[in-house]
This record gives C-alpha cells, structure tokens and sequence, in this order.
C-alpha cells in the first residue's frame, strides 16, 4: 500500500514540477503587452479546473477524502473568479501564486517528513529547509512589495515556480527509490 501511494506521489510530482516549469518560463518570457491575455488564460484553467474537480467528485465514492477534493476544486474556482472579475490583476496574481507556492512548501514540508526521512537518506534535512523557504516565498509574494511593477512581479513569481518545480524534482530524487522496496 505504501508503495502504490509513493508512486503516485512520484506522477504527481512529475506532473507538477513540469507544470511549474513551463509556467514560470512562461511567466519570465511573457512581454509586457501580453500581460492581461496570459492573466485572463491563468483564471479561465482555473475555472475549468475547478469544473473538472467537481465532476469528478459527481462521479467518485462519498468518501471523506472526495469532499476535501470538492472543497479545494471550489477554492480554486474561487480564486479563478477573483483572477477573471478583480480590476487589480497584481493583487490577483499575487494571491494565486502566493498560495499556490504556500501550499506546495506545505505540502512539500509533510512529504520530507513522512516519507522522505522514512526513506533514510543523508541530508534530508536539507528537505526541510528548502521546503521552508517556498512557504518564505509563498508569504513574500503574498506581500507583494512589487505593486506597481507588474513585469517584476511575473518575473520573480516566475523564479520562484523555477525554484519550486527544483524543490519537487530533488524531493523526489530523495524519495525514489525507496530502500525496502528492492528488498521485496
């Protein structure tokens, strides 16, 4: 059973440092007449991201983990809505990634300390420090002292997904492959 759950850590790790990747490239290379075109993309996926949570919680078991599902997908439909509808695109876009770079160091944090001490590896330590400072990041781009800037804004929001899809990849390299699975 652990196993199972590691491997799908392992996609959904994949997954999302190349998501990361290729949005904080974007982010970086993005002109600045583009700008409101890639805002009004961003707030749309997150609609429809939401829709494709939800449905799938339609069709799913009613079980505690589908309606925590459910409430994150309203969530992220939420913040859409607020991308899409809110004059001030900085504070929009601060906040989605803000949050988002929040929630991984979170998240990041809990994998280093199930799994990745679990896996007995030298320096795993190291895991926990670079998962706190995307929770840093998170709370500084929440800030926001960039207000005016919007182009710094996107490029340091960019850097930090860069960092962030860095965190996922060398957790994942601290994780995979676990000793006791070779054994079995």
């Amino acid at each position: 059973m652990l196993f199972q759950e590691l491997g799908k850590l392992k996609r959904a790790s994949i997954m999302t440092s190349i998501i990361w990747m290729a949005v904080g490239v974007l982010m970086i290379i993005c002109p600045e007449q583009y700008i409101t075109s890639l805002v009004e993309v961003l707030g749309y996926g997150l609609l429809i991201f939401a829709v494709v949570m939800a449905l799938d919680f339609i069709s799913s078991k009613r079980v505690l983990m589908n309606y925590i599902y459910l409430t994150g997908a309203m969530i992220i439909g939420l913040l859409g809505t607020v991308v899409l509808v809110d004059e001030n695109v900085v504070r929009g876009i601060g906040l989605i990634f803000g949050l988002l770079l929040l929630v991984d160091g979170g998240t990041s944090m809990l994998i280093t300390r199930l799994y990745v001490k679990r896996s007995q590896r030298k320096g795993w330590q190291s895991m926990v420090v670079l998962s706190a400072l995307l929770i840093l990041f998170g709370l500084i781009v929440l800030v926001n002292p960039w207000k005016d800037r919007i182009m710094t804004l996107f490029d340091i929001i960019g850097c930090m997904l860069l960092f962030s899809s860095v965190v996922s990849i060398i957790r994942l390299i601290y994780i995979w492959p676990i000793k006791g699975e070779q054994e079995g």
